[in-house]
């Protein structure tokens, strides 16, 4: 099995995504999971995985979905506090 092992989706966020100045114009956009697949079927990945762009657990939520969502997301590494008081909840 081929896996791309570090793949980002997001939604883009001007505000956000400030980060994204004017020599990276080419991202200022939205990468789904629907762009990345035919890229990954042309060159004979069988899937990928996701990773955080945004250390945010809303950001977790949305790359768990797109995993729900799409099969060849394999796996998420997504963001959670670790310092927070109710880490336990978010992590279960």
């Amino acid at each position: 099995m081929k896996i791309d092992a570090h793949q980002h989706f997001w939604q883009y966020n001007p505000e956000r995504d400030a980060w994204i100045d004017d020599s990276m114009q080419v991202i200022r956009r939205d990468f789904m999971p629907s762009d990345l697949q035919p890229v990954l079927e042309k060159n004979g990945m069988d899937g990928c995985v996701a990773v955080q762009a945004d250390q945010s657990e809303e950001e977790t939520e949305f790359l768990l979905k797109c995993a729900a969502e799409n099969p060849f997301v394999k796996a998420v590494v997504g963001w959670v506090d670790l310092l927070s008081e109710d880490v336990s909840t978010s992590l279960a």
